[in-house]
């Protein structure tokens, strides 16, 4: 029984889900996945989680910030960065964003650099969306370069 009312009101909470978002912006929190091809002798495997909040510019145009955490067992990257994005139809929204990264392995090598990335965001259901990004770090002599998959929730 306790299984049924929880599923339920999960349903419920996302059938019930603000104007908002649905229209790319508001509160929202995600976990990726992916490749990341590292100049540091590292695993090829990033996962990591973001907190973020975007807000309607003009018309199609949303921008937000975002706060993130990478691989946190073997090598830590902590991130901040603004985004920009367009809302190319009722399901779907391509951004680009541009912030900081601090990256620090099990050795204790600590760098500072930047992060660039882009991508796509597509509503799945309700508040509910996945998405496919690129990105870039750079942090002097070490490079990465990796494609992801995600998935998050507005709210």
């Amino acid at each position: 029984m306790k299984t049924f009312v929880t599923l339920a009101a999960v349903a419920l909470a996302a059938a019930a889900t603000p104007a908002f978002a649905g229209d790319f912006t508001g509160p929202r929190v995600e976990a990726t996945a992916g490749y990341q091809d590292v100049t540091a002798n590292h695993t090829n495997l990033t996962y990591g989680a973001d907190v973020g909040y975007d807000i309607k510019v003009l018309g199609p145009i949303r921008a937000g910030a975002e706060v993130g955490v990478d691989n946190i067992f073997d090598r830590r990257n902590i991130n901040v960065a603004a985004r920009l994005g367009v809302k190319l139809c009722n399901h779907a929204l391509a951004y680009a964003k541009v912030g900081y990264a601090n990256y620090r392995d099990i050795n204790f090598t600590n760098l500072d650099g930047a992060r660039f990335a882009g991508g796509v965001e597509l509503k799945v259901l309700g508040p509910i969306y996945t998405k496919v990004e690129y990105r870039h770090e750079d942090f002097g002599g070490t490079k990465t370069n990796g494609a992801l998959v995600g998935a998050g929730i507005r709210f």
